[in-house]
């Protein structure tokens, strides 16, 4: 009976945060767009100098900036690196998120950008979307924890009643 309850809270606690998941997901992808938005202004411009001087080669670009007779150059070229790696990054990410739903969720678990995901999680604001995805998203995470559950409890209860079973440890043998 105990069991029951614990699965049925489980159960109520999982539908609860699968409903969330949809929602996370939608922060995420909030946040990937700024700051993908804003590290384009920045890329932009650079892109424009690389356009004007280097055939549009932003690498060429960098290269100058690393073997300039300036300092102030050649202090800005891991800048622009960074700059660089980062919108490839996002790019990535948007390609990610532009998937159906399941690998949405899939790329959010498996394949995040540790920094954005950081961000949304500090910055989340809860609340409970009735949508059609988020109660099915909720119901199969719920289910699919139930399952495992009783699964492990199948399985433990099978390991134990066989060690059980052998003649050596019955309770009420006789001698």
């Amino acid at each position: 009976m105990i069991y029951r309850y614990f699965i049925l809270c489980v159960a109520a606690s999982a539908l609860l945060l699968g409903i969330q998941a949809p929602n996370l997901l939608t922060q995420y992808q909030q946040r990937l767009a700024a700051q993908y938005a804003e590290a384009m202004v920045y890329y932009r411009d650079y892109q424009t100098i690389a356009e004007t001087h280097f055939d549009g080669d932003i690498q060429a670009l960098i290269r100058a900036h690393q073997t300039s007779d300036e300092a102030a150059f050649r202090d800005e070229a891991p800048i622009i690196e960074k700059l660089v790696a980062r919108v490839n990054a996002f790019e990535q990410q948007l390609q990610l998120q532009q998937q159906s739903y399941p690998n949405q969720l899939w790329a959010l678990v498996w394949q995040h950008d540790e920094e954005l995901l950081a961000g949304t999680m500090e910055q989340y604001s809860f609340n409970v979307p009735l949508t059609q995805q988020a109660i099915a998203t909720g119901a199969l995470i719920a289910l699919a924890i139930v399952v495992l559950i009783d699964f492990m409890w199948l399985v433990l209860k099978r390991l134990f009643r066989r060690r059980g079973d052998k003649p050596g440890f019955r309770a009420n043998h006789r001698f």
